[in-house]
């Protein structure tokens, strides 16, 4: 079969909802950070803003069936001495550009039907672009298995992992009593026990929240009092309102907040996509009671509705560590990696790669800076 790689304009983008939604089903990429929904509003945010030019690939078969994409996107940046680097990311995170939201499970989109051919046919077309180096944060760790062989095959690459962080994955096909029965006692005490002494003494509720501009606010108010700053900047919070408006049929979001005496002392920013739900943020009083840990008693309320929800098969806890541990690990789920991966082209590069791993740790930072590596 012949395939067929077009590089599409930002106007192709957002007019094509429906064809990204339709190819994202045929394939394994994640349903909710490579939706149109989540791209479009990232790109409609922080391309402007960040100076960055669309590098969006699609694949055709030869009966102009869209079976691939490719999201990215160039910038470009000159060393001290005048030496233009280009690097292309992946649309959904600014590695070392700028702080944006962030976008994991990243990877193309590929029907399965056409897995290895299309990769390559991406491949063969990166090979005859110009660009120095890609780099793809919080790569998806099976789409980049797939992905490696057909890169490797065209092109002389150096791979090299910049970051790796740890998510935790819970299953909620199951029995929500059982998962709990196996949780640790503490754990088990914070996220479902406490909940008669929340809903008896302060006639706690746990309950939906139906408009994103007013839950987005109180959100970040409640980051403003913990943290000092709000959780998510102006542009975060036009990201996700966009994001929220633009939902498909397989998403859905999932706002909820807890309540004590009818005041909100609680919310949990989750999103419901295919058949899983992602967890995207949490606010609350921290000091709301000594014997009562908030996050955690919230997430119980958010886990179990998933447990009972026929349309999710998990509740993803996403990459992060906490506060103070890595309290995702106490939750008995899978745990997953999040790997940024630098795909280096350039031979200068390379080179430079090399010489810095042979430095003394005191000179790194001087060759970093001057390659911005």
């Amino acid at each position: 079969m012949t395939y067929t790689v077009r590089q599409l304009e930002q106007a192709d983008l957002y007019a094509m909802q429906s064809e990204w939604d339709d190819l994202l089903g045929r394939s394994t990429a994640d349903p909710l950070f490579m939706s149109w929904a989540w791209q479009a509003s990232w790109w409609e945010v922080w391309s402007g803003e960040l100076g960055l030019e669309l590098f969006l690939l699609a694949v055709y078969d030869e009966n102009e069936r869209l079976v691939g994409l490719a999201p990215m996107y160039a910038k470009s940046f000159r060393t001290p001495i005048g030496w233009q680097v280009n690097r292309l990311h992946m649309v959904g995170n600014a590695w070392k550009l700028g702080p944006t939201v962030r976008t994991e499970y990243v990877s193309f989109i590929v029907d399965t039907a056409h897995t290895i051919a299309v990769l390559e046919a991406l491949a063969q077309h990166l090979a005859g672009s110009t660009w120095d180096e890609l780099i793809i944060a919080d790569a998806d760790e099976q789409g980049m298995k797939a992905w490696e062989p057909a890169l490797s095959k065209s092109l002389d690459i150096s791979r090299l992992v910049r970051s790796e962080s740890l998510g935790i994955v819970v299953a909620t096909a199951g029995i929500f009593s059982d998962w709990v029965a196996a949780l640790g006692k503490n754990t088990r005490l914070k996220l479902f026990n406490r909940r008669t002494l929340f809903e008896d003494t302060f006639d706690g509720a746990f309950a939906r929240w139906e408009d994103g501009e007013s839950f987005l606010k109180t959100l970040n108010e409640f980051h403003v009092t913990r943290w000092g700053k709000p959780c998510f900047d102006d542009y975060a919070v036009d990201f996700h309102l966009k994001l929220l408006d633009r939902l498909s049929f397989s998403q859905q979001a999932e706002l909820s907040v807890l309540s004590a005496k009818g005041k909100a002392i609680s919310v949990l920013y989750d999103i419901r996509a295919g058949n899983r739900v992602y967890n995207l943020q949490a606010g609350f009083c921290e000091r709301f009671h000594p014997k009562i840990s908030l996050g955690t008693l919230h997430l119980g309320y958010a886990i179990e509705r998933s447990f009972s929800d026929p349309r999710a098969a998990s509740y993803d806890l996403l990459a992060g560590s906490g506060k103070n541990t890595f309290y995702k690990s106490h939750f008995k789920g899978e745990q997953v990696s999040f790997t940024t991966i630098e795909y280096v082209r350039s031979p200068v590069l390379k080179l430079a790669y090399r010489a810095r791993g042979c430095l003394p740790s005191r000179m790194v930072s001087s060759v970093n800076r001057f390659f911005r590596l």
